[in-house]
């Protein structure tokens, strides 16, 4: 669980160490990168007080390929001795003083929220977020609300992901903040699978917030920027429509992209009010693909191009059984909702082909 917090690249010997540490009769387990944190304990019997911080990698392969049964773990000096049934194994360590530390709940709540819908809401825009470090800002998600509505916005130059939920409660304020799309993901694949909601709490630094969750905290910086002013991106009207099923339009995309791969994975959708929607690529060295998907499409003929990888992150994240494409020109944005609901909505940059 702490693992994914655990630095690659940090300056600090001790940012790819996790700390373990007596806490309140359990193991408290942490670990950070200076942009997030993740904190959870182990219940334990503890007959000594103490902690150390070992390397993650080495500890979580240790632990993950232990024999079934109970474990002793002790410390002397900066080395953690690891007893299990027919293994015992000692790592060095760097002392518990030297772990940075990490901010306790003090903050104010912004909201809770079922882990359920939040995770739902976050695997629907976390791929839309860049991730490329040229734009900072464009890595993280803009979290919005004000009174019972809050919407999770995404967007990367080439797309762009808005999740509109309902809360159960009024936001005690209104509410705009950036959150590391890698954060949201990581909240959301730990909560899951739990029933209790998950808190977000604001820290006094007003640059951090903290997700509470049953067992865990995850803190993260908050970034700093200037988000883009999506809503100016977005179509307000549209002269080409389609309606088709979400498997099959899936289907029909990840067929056209095995022919697209060395063609900057080029997708061409074609539709037509009298015949059925028609994906098509090709690529001269491999050859070419077209298929047919049974559609309802309203108004004009419209030949488009997208990047099939855009296509496929959209359309294996939405949980409708039917879709709707919208688009005004081949060069303008594809708008992608699923149907009948209205609570999200997501746009792809098309891309200029010669014919």
């Amino acid at each position: 669980m702490v693992s994914k917090a655990v630095s690659i690249k940090g300056s600090l010997p001790v940012l790819s160490h996790v700390l373990l540490k007596t806490e309140d009769g359990r193991i408290k387990l942490a670990a950070t990168d200076l942009e997030t944190g993740v904190v959870t304990w182990v219940g334990a019997k503890v007959e000594e007080e103490g902690g150390i911080t070992v390397p993650a990698r080495l500890l979580l392969e240790l632990v993950v390929n232990l024999p079934p049964g109970k474990i002793e773990i002790s410390t002397e000096k900066q080395v953690l001795t690891l007893s299990a049934p027919n293994a015992e194994s000692r790592l060095n360590g760097l002392a518990a003083e030297e772990f940075p530390p990490l901010p306790e709940v003090g903050g104010r709540t912004v909201f809770s929220l079922d882990p359920r819908v939040f995770s739902g809401a976050v695997s629907q825009v976390g791929f839309a977020a860049a991730s490329e470090e040229s734009r900072p800002i464009l890595t993280g998600i803009l979290v919005k609300g004000s009174g019972k509505n809050l919407s999770l916005v995404g967007v990367d130059g080439f797309r762009l992901a808005e999740r509109k939920l309902t809360l159960p409660e009024d936001l005690a304020e209104d509410l705009s903040i950036v959150i590391p799309a890698r954060t949201l993901v990581e909240v959301a694949r730990l909560s899951a699978h739990q029933e209790e909601p998950i808190r977000a709490v604001l820290l006094p630094e007003e640059n951090q917030i903290l997700f509470e969750l049953k067992g865990a905290r995850i803190t993260s910086r908050l970034l700093e920027g200037q988000f883009p002013d999506y809503e100016k991106i977005i179509p307000p009207s549209f002269t080409t429509r389609a309606k088709v099923v979400t498997d099959e339009f899936l289907k029909a995309v990840r067929l056209a992209s095995i022919f697209a791969r060395d063609s900057a994975s080029i997708v061409r959708l074609h539709l037509d009010s009298t015949k059925p929607l028609t994906l098509s690529a090709n690529t001269a060295e491999v050859g070419e693909n077209k298929t047919e998907v049974e559609a309802a499409v309203e108004g004009e003929s419209l030949e488009i191009a997208f990047n099939s990888k855009y296509l496929t992150d959209v359309l294996s994240n939405l949980q409708s059984e039917e879709v709707v494409f919208e688009a005004s020109g081949p060069l303008n944005p594809g708008v992608i909702k699923p149907s009948p609901s209205s609570d999200y909505l997501h746009l792809i940059m098309p891309v200029r082909t010669a014919s």
